[in-house]
């Protein structure tokens, strides 16, 4: 049997240690809850209410961009515009209609009917 020419320590001594550094990568750093303590301390000590101003603004509800403003409008137009000629149904008209639609249907186009706990 032949022996290494160097004993195993030495085969690796050339190797870097660590994680793998990419370049351009940097971590995120958490932002410390200070803030919020200091409100907490400030309000705790009987000082008027600065919370409200160092608060961020709250905003109610989601926020729609342009196109979405008006698609919403002009679908609220359309139900309004069918709710004034009578002819905006309730949910259960329509799930009537289309079950007599597909009963005169033939055997080929057969579905299940809807019903409440489809």
């Amino acid at each position: 049997a032949t022996r290494p020419l160097w004993p195993m320590s030495d085969a690796y001594s050339n190797v870097v240690g660590g994680g793998l550094k990419l370049k351009g990568a940097t971590k995120k750093k958490k932002r410390k809850q200070r803030d919020e303590e200091v409100v907490e301390e400030t309000t705790a000590v009987g000082e008027p209410s600065t919370s409200a101003a160092l608060s961020a603004p709250v905003t109610t509800g989601p926020i729609h961009t342009g196109t979405e403003k008006r698609r919403k409008e002009t679908l609220l137009n359309r139900q309004l515009d069918l709710a004034k000629q009578g002819k905006l149904k309730t949910h259960r008209e329509q799930v009537k209609d289309f079950n007599n639609y597909l009963g005169k249907l033939t055997e080929h186009y057969d579905l299940p009917k809807v019903s409440k706990g489809n």
